[in-house]
């Protein structure tokens, strides 16, 4: 199903829908949230391509009328900054305007593999609550057992493994991520979180000591050694003593 409430939009992605993913049936159409929360209860589709900006609302708002989830999302929008931030946050597929065939197909494959509709639930939950509240307080880490919703301030370093990273929590548990440490970096605010190293991204709330052996050591809460690279020392006792 599509919901934008612009004509040529819908036309637009109907098309990329038909032209590069055999096998999928657009089975309803909507311009608006209040036509949209109507047929989602009337066609119940597998998948909702849902616009962010509408002229009755927003993808957030008819996404919080929905009271159980039992189709996937993926959110189409034109660049936000605000909105892109949130879905990055909640683990929430997103297209940007205009949008790529071949990230279509990535999206629309992801959804089919896809039935675990409870932790979606929980996902657009934070998501919806992000939206409302403006605030970046809870983030979700999608491990292998499942998503992990952690408070965001209690996330006390992020160390690069790879493709992924692992992302230490203040109760001593650690999490394998499937995001790289860049897109941690570009999420999280500085300069509270402060990347002194090219393979570690830091809490500073949680650094005790700086230790100059060894040309620099941020000492972790845990007792954690974190190498300070000799170019973002200075910058990083400064964001230190701020």
């Amino acid at each position: 199903m599509i919901v934008d409430d612009e004509p040529a939009a819908r036309d637009a992605l109907r098309n990329l829908v038909l032209a590069n993913c055999p096998g999928v049936v657009v089975a309803a159409e909507a311009g608006g949230v209040a036509e949209a929360v109507r047929l989602l209860t009337e066609k119940k589709p597998d998948l909702l391509l849902l616009d962010v900006e509408m002229e009755d609302g927003t993808g957030f708002d008819l996404l919080d009328q929905v009271s159980k989830l039992r189709f996937n999302v993926v959110f189409t929008t034109a660049h936000d900054d605000f909105a892109i931030r949130a879905f990055r946050y909640n683990a929430i597929d997103y297209l940007l305007k205009p949008i790529d065939p071949d990230e279509l197909v990535a999206a629309v494959q992801k959804a089919r593999q896809n039935s675990n509709y409870t932790h979606l639930q929980r996902q657009i939950a934070n998501l919806v609550s992000t939206a409302s509240s403006k605030l970046f307080d809870r983030i979700t880490l999608n491990t292998a057992d499942g998503p992990v919703f952690a408070q965001t301030n209690d996330i006390t370093r992020i160390e690069s493994y790879g493709n992924y990273t692992f992302v230490f929590l203040a109760d001593g548990e650690r999490c394998l991520v499937s995001r790289n440490l860049k897109e941690f970096e570009e999420m999280l605010p500085a300069p509270l979180f402060f990347r002194p190293h090219q393979s570690y991204l830091v809490n500073t709330a949680f650094v005790t000591k700086f230790l100059k052996e060894d040309g620099g050591y941020a000492l972790m809460h845990d007792g954690a050694k974190i190498p300070v690279s000799r170019r973002r020392k200075d910058a990083f006792l400064e964001a230190l003593m701020n």
